[in-house]
């Protein structure tokens, strides 16, 4: 695991071979296949490597970026729940990003899975401001699908780097059909549940796997965030840590 060093994405070049494609990966391995097959086992391969490294850890969905005040926030989510979203509204408001893929929770603290935002063609089309960030970035259509861009995070003008360390505020997310988003702070208990649920893991649940994930439930704050629009999320978001930050040093 990258700790406390400044992260730099590597670009994996993927070659077409009449039917076929080839990736030709670090340390000389290759993957060869369908375009899917390359594309789905190269992820497969970045997440095994990280999880190679972080073999004591546990590991949850989650997008992890710290405020301009230097508050290192948690948003965990399942799929679809707006995490690659989120994360892009707030580098767009000055927070400083991580990860927005998973973490692994581990004895010395929580890090960041190393990877770069991949933003989907259908999501700049709801946010067009966004548009201006995936100029020249790399891109990938598999099977007639639509475009996927990987975002260098250090396109925001802010420096990239990955370390193990304590959380002050942990947001558990949900879609909300409406426009507007709402935040209720949540019990101990009821984020380890939800952790519980999000915990990820080819091995069954262990003693050691449930310790880690009581460990969160340490964190100072714990939150729910139903997401609705985009703008309103961050701005309800930087308002309730306000909020929370100036109650709780009076």
């Amino acid at each position: 695991m990258i700790d406390g060093a400044a992260a730099a994405p590597q670009i994996v070049n993927i070659e077409r071979h009449q039917e076929f494609f080839k990736a030709r990966l670090p340390f000389g391995r290759s993957l060869e296949g369908t375009l899917r097959y390359v594309t789905e086992h190269l992820d497969y391969f970045v997440e095994s490597c990280a999880r190679a490294d972080e073999s004591d850890a546990v590991s949850l969905p989650a997008a992890l970026l710290v405020s301009p005040d230097g508050q290192r926030v948690l948003f965990a989510g399942g799929r679809k729940s707006g995490k690659t979203t989120l994360a892009l509204g707030l580098l767009s408001a000055g927070w400083t990003f991580e990860g927005d893929a998973r973490v692994f929770i581990g004895f010395d603290g929580v890090a960041a899975h190393p990877r770069t935002l991949r933003v989907p063609q259908s999501l700049v089309w709801r946010h067009p401001s966004f548009a201006d960030f995936l100029d020249g970035a790399p891109s990938l259509v598999v099977d007639g699908q639509e475009t996927t861009f990987a975002v260098d995070p250090r396109r925001w003008g802010h420096e990239w780097s990955i370390a193990a360390g304590k959380l002050d505020a942990i947001f558990f997310l949900e879609n909300a059909d409406s426009q507007l988003s709402a935040i209720r702070r949540t019990s101990s208990d009821e984020t380890f549940g939800r952790a519980l649920q999000l915990f990820s893991s080819a091995l069954p649940l262990t003693a050691r796997h449930v310790s880690l994930l009581r460990s969160i439930v340490a964190t100072p704050l714990l939150l729910h965030l139903e997401l609705g629009a985009l703008d309103g999320a961050v701005h309800r978001i930087v308002e309730t840590l306000q909020a929370i930050r100036l109650s709780t040093s009076d």
